[in-house]
């Protein structure tokens, strides 16, 4: 007996059946192993493809129904010939048709293309997965991994597409945030951790470098301790991130929405971890103004990462250790006269030069050195890295990846703003679907 199955699309008006087609018909055969047993990727791209074929047209029927009255005079719409137009979705691409639509009147012609009718020839979705993709792959390595999904390798998933659309999603995020400064509202918080840290990223600008700012604002309880030996969780948390030439009033305002929305208030007191430059600095007393009180900590995480990119003598590593000692119980001075004498001693001119910038750094940084231990004894944060660290998740895990790569600020800024949409909880899914919107209107 010889078996088949056949899938068929079809349109209902008022439960009566006015359209149907055939999407797929085949044979249905015994496996004799596990390629035979699923449809396989073509035919799933058969069958998503021949139903959404059928819904698009139907739905640009619908459309030139409702096109009747004329917009520009009193005059009515009249059919005048199709139209074929592209739209591409996330596996599948298409042609689709519109019903010409003209006024007899004025000659006003109703949009009879995908891109003029909705602005872009894409669907939401494939613009949301290509940004999401250019936000945590090179665009070139998206172009691959869409290329594996859909089977096959689609025009519409160039690399060169997959960044076009990252960055217009990147700035429209960056617009969103800066409208909702003035309406984010939340129970006011009466603490909240913020960690400011920055990245280098190699740049084709005429510098080696260009410096990508970071930050991330929870609530203490937010973080969430997971498994001895591995970094604890945040359940909770709102990121910023700029790379912008602007006296740093993008990050300052993106830091200050992610706070708002975490529960900024005038009763809050804020507990800043920063990595020691004054920049970084500077974005945490922009919140002053905003909150109860301020406690300045200079981040344990990178004392102790420029103590370990000091190397030292055998006979000298004891004593840069009683320094390390000193700066955990926060005693500045004993470790500043400890440094001295060690300058003093060493006789390799790269280790004493990394020594005087050691001392230079303890010195600049002496009023946000605490009594760490006492800290973690309290239960009290005293270092990022308790948690994931900004730069390297909101920077460095995109931006650094490969040693070729180079940026200019216009092109990874808006990485970064998807980045840290993306990384902030529930941020992106709530908020790609207006920025996708007004990345089209723009």
């Amino acid at each position: 007996m010889r078996k088949q199955y056949k899938v068929i699309v079809q349109t209902l008006e008022d439960d009566k059946i006015t359209k149907e087609s055939t999407v797929i018909q085949d044979a249905i055969l015994a496996p004799e192993n596990c390629l035979d047993f699923a449809l396989g990727i073509d035919q799933h791209m058969k069958l998503i493809h021949g139903v959404q074929d059928h819904v698009l047209n139907e739905k640009l029927l619908c459309l030139s129904e409702q096109q009747r009255n004329c917009p520009k005079c009193p005059g009515r719409l009249v059919k005048r010939g199709k139209q074929e137009s592209v739209f591409h979705d996330i596996f599948s691409d298409h042609k689709v048709t519109f019903v010409r639509m003209r006024c007899a009147d004025c000659d006003y012609e109703a949009p009879c293309t995908t891109r003029s009718q909705f602005g872009c020839i894409q669907s939401g979705d494939l613009q949301k997965v290509q940004s999401e993709l250019g936000s945590k792959h090179s665009f070139r390595e998206a172009q691959d991994i869409l290329s594996i999904f859909s089977g096959r390798s689609r025009g519409i998933n160039n690399h060169d597409r997959i960044k076009q659309v990252t960055e217009k999603m990147g700035d429209a995020l960056y617009a969103l945030n800066t409208q909702e400064q003035k309406m984010a509202a939340i129970n006011q918080a009466s603490e909240l951790i913020l960690n400011v840290d920055g990245g280098h990223v190699k740049t084709t600008e005429n510098q080696r470098s260009i410096e990508a700012i970071a930050s991330v604002v929870y609530r203490p309880e937010s973080l969430v301790p997971n498994e001895k030996g591995t970094r604890n969780q945040l359940i909770g948390k709102h990121c910023a991130a700029s790379v912008k030439d602007d006296h740093q009033r993008e990050i300052v305002t993106a830091t200050t929405i992610a706070a708002i929305k975490e529960g900024l208030g005038p009763q809050t007191h804020i507990t800043a971890l920063c990595d020691g430059a004054s920049n970084c600095w500077n974005v945490a007393q922009s919140l002053e103004p905003h909150c109860k009180s301020i406690t300045y900590i200079l981040d344990w995480f990178h004392v102790a990462m420029k103590m370990e990119n000091i190397a030292l003598p055998s006979t000298l590593k004891s004593k840069f250790m009683r320094v390390k000692w000193h700066l955990w119980r926060g005693n500045t001075g004993n470790a500043l006269a400890r440094l001295n004498q060690l300058i003093g001693l060493s006789t390799n001119k790269k280790a004493k030069e990394k020594l005087k910038a050691f001392y230079t750094y303890i010195v600049n940084n002496a009023n946000k050195i605490i009594d760490y231990r006492a800290r973690k004894k309290a239960g009290l944060v005293f270092t990022s890295n308790l948690a994931e660290c900004t730069v390297e998740s909101l920077i460095n895990q995109r931006c650094k990846g490969k040693q070729h790569m180079r940026w200019t600020r216009a092109g990874l800024n808006p990485v970064l703003q998807l980045r840290a949409a993306i990384h902030s909880c529930g941020e992106w899914n709530a908020k790609w679907k207006s920025a996708l919107l007004n990345a089209i209107a723009a």
